[in-house]
């Protein structure tokens, strides 16, 4: 007979043995070698924290069968990933500012308080789940979900995952806890703003847009071929690499499904 979570306990027992192997050193290593930073840099750290949250609470959840049922376009899903990214990330400046966070040694970290982490992580939960929370397409949560139960999906979804993003804390270590949340980040969402990568993968982006030949376009350029004419927006390369540095979310709707239809998500950083 399975547990209340549906693993069985052979299931159960080996994602604890696993879990008993993963360290603060192994995430430590596993930060530099994918993402080439040293994981004291308390910014990047942090950069990389929101990207996991919004992935694990939003992305990941039944958003995603949302999306798949046409209520939100991949252009949407863009502009409302990148803007829940940095709502959280505002939101984790002002925790670590308020809990006088000034770096992620362990050092620093092994300093705060476990109430503070589960003050935060309710924090988030209600900023997320509040059905009047206007998302950047316009519309507001209660509206994208359009019925009580499919919201109170969402809620028990959210629930369940900044659940253990502070749980996680509580019995490993904050330190251990943002490492872990930021691999998430850095591994799961390599091509998602705020990731250390996404500078050079707008650039790369914005250069194939005016060389039809690239093998970003496939065998003749056939796949530019077939995307309709480029608002004019996007016509701006100026104004579009800004744009998707700063903030993806201010583009308009037009802009942004043209842009994820041109496969931002699959720009290799070199020519294949």
């Amino acid at each position: 007979m399975g547990d209340e979570d549906g693993l069985s306990p052979e299931v159960r027992r080996m994602i604890e043995e696993a879990q008993a192997k993963m360290t603060e050193e192994l995430l430590e290593e596993t930060l530099r070698a994918k993402v080439n930073f040293e994981p004291d840099d308390l910014g990047t750290l942090l950069d990389l924290v929101a990207i996991g949250i919004t992935n694990g609470t939003w992305r990941n959840s039944c958003v995603e069968n949302w999306h798949a049922e046409g209520r939100l376009s991949d252009g949407d899903m863009m502009r409302i990933n990148s803007h829940t990214t940095d709502a959280i990330r505002r939101r984790l400046a002002r925790w670590t500012t308020e809990t006088g966070i000034t770096s992620a040694s362990g050092t620093a970290l092994a300093e705060v308080d476990i109430e503070e982490v589960n003050a935060f992580a309710i924090r988030l939960f209600r900023w997320t789940t509040n059905p009047k929370r206007r998302l950047t397409t316009g519309i507001t949560l209660g509206e994208l979900a359009r019925t009580a139960e499919d919201l109170r999906e969402y809620e028990d979804h959210a629930d369940l995952r900044l659940g253990g993003f502070a749980g996680q804390m509580e019995e490993r270590g904050v330190r251990f806890g943002l490492l872990r949340t930021a691999c998430h980040g850095a591994l799961a969402c390599s091509r998602w703003w705020k990731h250390p990568a996404w500078p050079a993968l707008v650039e790369r982006y914005v250069s194939v847009l005016d060389n039809p030949t690239d093998p970003h376009w496939g065998p003749g350029g056939e796949w530019r071929t077939r995307l309709g004419a480029e608002p004019h927006s996007v016509q701006d390369r100026a104004g579009l690499r800004a744009t998707l540095l700063k903030g993806p979310w201010r583009l308009d709707s037009s802009a942004a499904t043209w842009v994820t239809d041109s496969g931002i998500g699959y720009t290799r950083l070199t020519p294949s």
